[in-house]
């Protein structure tokens, strides 16, 4: 036993010591969490952000006046006033994503107590911005009608919503850690996976076979010694860039999040050992790791959530890690839920861990066993 764990040790250390002394890697994995994620999460959403609109205001009058004022930055660029000859040419160049028609006598008509339609015009090509903007410019419309005390006799019935965990909608709390999910998948696959392939096309892995280890030494160095140091950068950079820059504030206990993406990264690690050991060079290997990689993350409901993909696919998705994951993460970085609520799901990814580990182990022997 005590052998055992002094030749985990040292290999342990040397693989640390073979990826850190890779220089571009280790600048690729720390853009990857640091650089990519900031960026994506500041600039990738679905929230309504300076749409353009354009006002065709037949009426003139004081309440189209009110409606054109409350139209304003950040959501919606400052509205320009149009003709009719110019709204249809305006449109098919995309140059608006939304135009208000406001009819003749628009205030006349309300004063003498008739119910007169404002027209609103949507340029559906731009998908994000249609449905929220459509929402948005519709509540800032009836807002400005509410106040005039001769629109209606009737009492305006209040909405009040109450959001949970993310009050303000912020898609950056979302995105940011999104892209840390996707960022650790995909660098704990394509680390530990090239790892073995390095070590394959160099001809080390001979001088491995003829020293007194074995191949589960071996293996699960590898895994824990990419494991660690990618939590480690992953760690660092959700404490430093997604808390402190991005300002997500972790409801739950962060080493919580921590002991969980251990469970993960030891199962991602193990099923890049599975890949490596079926790839014989590093192109094919990029080859099988990418697609793998593609299904693992779009489909683990951490950008769309899971009920919306097919019925058959969503059952083959819940024996997925990066599903499990997912879940936990939100749930104890966004919700702040702990150990007593999350547990189901770190048990999963236990379970599932022991299961890609010991087919990683059985894969690893057999890969060494046909070379020696």
């Amino acid at each position: 036993m005590m052998s055992f764990i002094r030749n985990l040790a040292v290999l342990t250390f040397k693989e640390i010591k073979s990826v850190m002394s890779d220089v571009i890697m280790m600048i690729f994995m720390i853009y990857l969490c640091t650089v990519a994620v900031v960026m994506a999460a500041q600039n990738i959403t679905t929230e309504v952000r300076n749409a353009s609109v354009a006002i065709t205001d037949h009426d003139g009058s004081a309440i189209s006046r009110k409606i054109a004022a409350a139209i304003v930055p950040p959501y919606f660029k400052r509205p320009e006033l149009i003709s009719d000859s110019e709204m249809q040419a305006a449109m098919d160049l995309g140059e608006y994503t939304f135009v208000i028609d406001i009819p003749p006598d628009f205030e006349e008509n309300r004063a003498r107590g008739l119910n007169p339609s404002i027209m609103l015009i949507v340029d559906a090509t731009a998908m994000t911005q249609a449905a929220a903007g459509t929402s948005y410019l519709t509540s800032i419309i009836q807002k400005e009608l509410s106040f005039d005390a001769k629109s209606s006799r009737l009492e305006p019935v209040r909405t009040e919503v109450n959001v949970l965990f993310n009050p303000n909608s912020n898609t950056v709390w979302h995105i940011g850690i999104t892209q840390m999910v996707g960022a650790l998948t995909l660098l704990t696959l394509m680390l530990t996976g090239s790892a073995v392939i390095r070590e394959k096309e160099r001809g080390t892995m001979e001088h491995l076979l003829v020293m007194p280890i074995t191949a589960v030494e071996i293996c699960l160095a590898k895994i824990i010694a990419n494991s660690a140091v990618i939590l480690t950068i992953a760690g660092l950079s959700m404490w430093f860039v997604v808390r402190g820059f991005l300002g997500v504030p972790f409801a739950g206990s962060f080493w919580l999040f921590i002991g969980g993406s251990l469970v993960y990264l030891i199962c991602v690690a193990s099923l890049g050992i599975l890949l490596s050991i079926e790839a014989p060079t590093m192109p094919q290997f990029g080859l099988l790791c990418l697609p793998v990689y593609i299904i693992l993350f779009m489909l683990s409901g951490a950008l769309t959530p899971v009920d919306n993909i097919p019925d058959v696919m969503r059952r083959i998705m819940t024996f997925s890690p990066t599903t499990d994951y997912s879940s936990f993460t939100q749930d104890v970085l966004i919700r702040g839920a702990d150990i007593h609520t999350v547990y189901p799901q770190l048990l999963v990814m236990g379970g599932e861990s022991v299961f890609f580990l010991i087919l990683s182990l059985l894969g690893f022997r057999s890969m060494l066993s046909k070379q020696g």
